[in-house]
């Protein structure tokens, strides 16, 4: 054999292993996602990429790109899904499976304990990594604001705040609390407290029910002693990815008011039925600074109050950790106050700024 046709064949087996290892690359149109530490997306482009799923809902997908960091995708764009790991599937069965994920095309499988589910991706309605341990369900912040001055006056002034959610495909449960204590020269200014709890079930893409939502405030220097209020209502996702969620809510219940003390004549407890509109919005500004924005408003009888509203904005800046610096703005107003004994009548509006720490986990 000639040296000539010794290097046309070397050429040759040179090329075949080379398009043989092509065959493998992710740039390549035969190419199969392997098995290991990535989950893996391709584009309707034909692209691939590979990384963590963080969640679908709201017909968008949620990924880390191995390269590209945090990704938002539309799943029209989207042709394939080979998913990594145990994921929670939501796909308007009554109750989420969970199992091995794969998206090929228009179908959707789900491979659970020997069987594989197959559905429409029209149907799929969330989907989320299973949860290892049940504080992986859980997210929070705790919240912290001091002002102590000593001297020709003494003010002694603290804010807490803590909020806590669960939250799986299916179901979120939040809890809020809020307090404020003013003393100024050993007179009471300000001591109030604000509870909230709600329950919300995902039915939907964006619809989901609110069977129940609970409140308790006092401001006994605004003249209430208790106000509860207890509605049940529906919500509706504007925006749900892993930079923005933007919700708004509506709902309908009763309302409890007692006041501190009224007027001759007047009973010092009021119920009424109320109707409830709220919003909120929290948006990942930068990887440092997050902004939020809560609006709630009650509409009542005139003797509970006739209006009410609770609008907290937060701007919230890392520190370092999980620790960061927050400024928010508070504007709480109740449209028709009940007058007091002596016939004083509470400001109609209230306002605060305040500065402090909060800790998030």
């Amino acid at each position: 054999m000639t040296l000539s046709r010794i290097s046309y064949l070397s050429g040759l087996a040179c090329l075949l292993v080379l398009g043989n290892a092509a065959g493998d690359e992710p740039w390549s149109e035969g190419f199969t996602p392997p098995p290991g530490q990535y989950s893996w997306v391709q584009l309707d482009t034909g692209e691939w990429l590979k990384g963590d799923i963080i969640a679908i809902y709201d017909e968008k997908l949620a990924f880390d790109s191995d390269h590209f960091d945090n990704l938002v995708l539309d799943l029209d764009d989207i042709e394939r899904i080979h998913g990594r790991g145990i994921f929670v599937v939501a796909a308007g069965q009554p109750d989420p499976v969970s199992g091995f994920f794969q998206l090929r095309g228009q179908q959707v499988f789900v491979e659970s304990g020997g069987t594989t589910l197959e559905f429409h991706r029209d149907a799929l309605v969330s989907l989320t990594p299973l949860a290892e341990q049940e504080r992986d369900r859980w997210r929070g912040d705790v919240k912290v604001g001091l002002n102590v001055r000593e001297g020709n006056t003494d003010i002694w002034e603290y804010s807490v705040g803590t909020t806590l959610q669960r939250r799986t495909p299916v179901s979120r449960w939040t809890f809020d609390y809020s307090g404020y204590k003013n003393e100024t020269d050993g007179e009471r200014v300000e001591d109030s407290h604000r509870l909230n709890l709600s329950a919300d079930r995902f039915t939907g893409r964006r619809i989901y029910w609110r069977p129940f939502s609970a409140q308790y405030f006092k401001d006994e220097l605004q003249n209430i002693k208790h106000q509860a209020t207890v509605d049940t209502g529906l919500g509706y996702h504007l925006i749900d990815t892993p930079r923005t969620t933007w919700d708004l809510k509506a709902g309908v219940g009763g309302n409890y008011l007692e006041s501190v003390s009224v007027e001759v004549g007047e009973t010092t407890g009021e119920w009424s039925p109320v109707g409830t509109l709220g919003m909120d919005l929290e948006v990942e500004v930068t990887s440092w600074l997050d902004y939020e924005l809560e609006i709630d408003l009650w509409f009542l009888e005139e003797d509970a109050g006739k209006y009410q509203h609770h609008i907290v904005t937060v701007l919230s800046s890392d520190l370092f950790g999980d620790l960061d610096l927050d400024i928010s703005f508070e504007w709480n107003r109740t449209e028709n106050p009940q007058a007091a004994e002596d016939s004083t009548i509470p400001q109609q509006d209230d306002y605060r700024l305040n500065v402090g720490l909060s800790y998030e986990f």
